[in-house]
């Protein structure tokens, strides 16, 4: 499908709802505000932000990236991509 074709959206947006509920349900998340349910990851249209709250949570997130790489097609840009470490965990 070329880039700007009107369904382009639709499709990215059913493709990426697999990826970001396997990250939801694979990660503990942390708590945002009064949720009761922790938050994995938080995204704007191809922007995503993932909360690590371990380092053992890098290994599922490849994980997940893998087999989203191989079921859509899809690959990660590592020149677009960047990481930061929050929290007590990281120090």
């Amino acid at each position: 499908m070329r880039q700007g074709c009107p369904m382009s959206m639709a499709l990215y947006a059913l493709c990426l709802h697999t990826f970001l509920c396997l990250l939801d349900i694979k990660l503990p998340g942390i708590r945002i505000g009064r949720r009761t349910r922790p938050t994995s990851v938080v995204v704007y249209t191809d922007d995503a932000n993932i909360f690590v709250t371990s380092a053992a949570d890098f290994a599922i997130i490849e994980e997940v990236f893998r087999l989203h790489e191989r079921a859509s097609g899809a690959r990660i840009n590592p020149r677009k991509s960047k990481g930061f470490a929050v929290g007590s965990w990281c120090t």
